[in-house]
């Protein structure tokens, strides 16, 4: 446990002091000081995970599994987040979105059968994800410096910050080992499922580790202003002629992923 404190204190350390910002927003850039290391890890990622497993393994699962039931799979997994949500929003007094995300939890998993149906969102009640590394952001703690990590693809020292608190909460700490790589490999089935269209757009880009970092760093941006307070700001920046947070050769590949 101390091994884990301690790397958990070293990685938001390195988010205060490592992070580049754009208009004094650090939403907006990640600094990439080991891109060589990056590089190496990306290209194991893509050339050999991607291409001799994810990618198979993502299609057969799309071969062979109706949509229906592909939707239930990822509602299962997201039911999970649910409690984290609650937290995250609870410490920012966001009691509204914290007590729809308790609801969403609790009607979900007795109900909607372990939430494999989505009963809340059919009662009106959406799902609004809510990490602490948005919180952190929204204390302005910086990103920190992006990192391509092996099988996991490219993170942030924040987002690892926030995705070790966010696995700390009921019921992903219970859960064994084994079932949390379970959790983690449907979880991975939908997203790469929802690259599956977009393979066309890295191909054809000229450095496909610039394209995919650009979209990670402008995609986590985008979930960070996931609050329509937040989107508000964002869209007067845009209108004022700052910084554009989403590029138009980016855009439809954000969609797709989110």
């Amino acid at each position: 446990m101390l091994t884990r404190i301690c790397f958990v204190f070293l990685l938001l350390f390195s988010s205060f002091s490592s992070a580049q910002t754009v208009n004094g927003d650090p939403q907006y850039q990640m600094s990439d000081p080991v891109e060589p290391v990056n590089r190496l890890i990306w290209d194991f990622n893509y050339q050999v995970l991607d291409a001799y497993i994810y990618r198979p393994v993502t299609q057969s699962y799309v071969d062979w599994v109706p949509t229906g039931g592909r939707k239930a799979i990822n509602n299962f997994t997201l039911n999970f987040e649910e409690p984290s949500t609650m937290v995250n929003n609870l410490i920012q007094l966001d009691f509204k979105n914290s007590a729809g995300a308790l609801f969403r939890f609790s009607v979900n998993s007795t109900f909607g059968i372990l939430g494999f149906f989505d009963l809340a969102d059919k009662m009106g009640i959406e799902r609004r994800r809510e990490t602490f590394s948005n919180v952190l952001g929204r204390w302005s703690v910086p990103n920190g410096p992006y990192l391509m990590l092996p099988v996991l693809g490219p993170r942030s020292t924040r987002k690892l910050v926030g995705s070790f608190v966010d696995g700390l909460y009921f019921p992903v700490s219970y859960l064994t080992f084994w079932q949390n790589l379970g959790l983690w490999g449907l979880d991975g089935l939908d997203k790469r499922e929802s690259l599956l269209g977009q393979e066309p757009l890295l191909e054809q880009s000229l450095d496909p580790y610039i394209f995919v970092k650009e979209a990670y760093i402008q995609y986590e941006a985008f979930k960070f202003y996931s609050k329509s307070e937040d989107i508000n700001r964002l869209m007067e920046e845009k209108s004022e002629g700052k910084e554009e947070v989403i590029d138009a050769d980016l855009e439809e590949f954000m969609d797709e992923i989110d």
